[in-house]
């Protein structure tokens, strides 16, 4: 059921639950919980409230964790998609653990991470033109490195 809807989807505008019910003489409940499944699985959108498409790949711009991992296993040796997600969890942390010790994550070539800190300064409100306070804070920055600015940049 899953494979006829995308199909539908993928070949029409955006088609309503009773639309596609209607094509494929189905009962609208069942479209109903395939069409759950395949939005939580982030294989299709609703752009408009009650319709449903499959989203178009060369329009999406952001890559998610979920995908990210996809990916990541393909790359690496992973054997299975966990044991991806594990090791990048594990990366994550580790960079966030460093950069709050005060400590700078260099990867020659690639990139540095850092932390530097935002004084406190004024500025206004916009909607009010009332002068504020905006405290002081610290930024992670990313620097990249020369192999990553000309993979980027090529």
């Amino acid at each position: 059921m899953k494979e006829k809807i995308l199909k539908l989807l993928a070949k029409s505008e955006p088609l309503k639950t009773g639309d596609i019910a209607k094509i494929l003489k189905v009962e609208t409940k069942e479209v109903t919980k395939v069409l759950k499944v395949l939005k939580k699985e982030e294989k299709i959108i609703s752009p408009k409230r009650c319709f449903y498409t499959v989203e178009k790949m060369e329009e999406k711009l952001i890559v998610n964790k979920k995908e990210f991992v996809s990916l990541y296993k393909e790359k690496g040796t992973f054997k299975t998609k966990v044991e991806a997600e594990v090791n990048l969890n594990a990366f994550m942390d580790l960079i966030g653990e460093l950069l709050t010790s005060g400590k700078e994550v260099n990867f020659t070539g690639w990139g540095k991470f850092k932390v530097v800190e935002r004084e406190e300064r004024k500025g206004r409100n916009p909607q009010t033109g009332e002068e504020i306070t905006i405290s002081a804070k610290k930024l992670i920055k990313f620097k990249t490195g020369k192999k990553l600015d000309e993979q980027v940049n090529d």
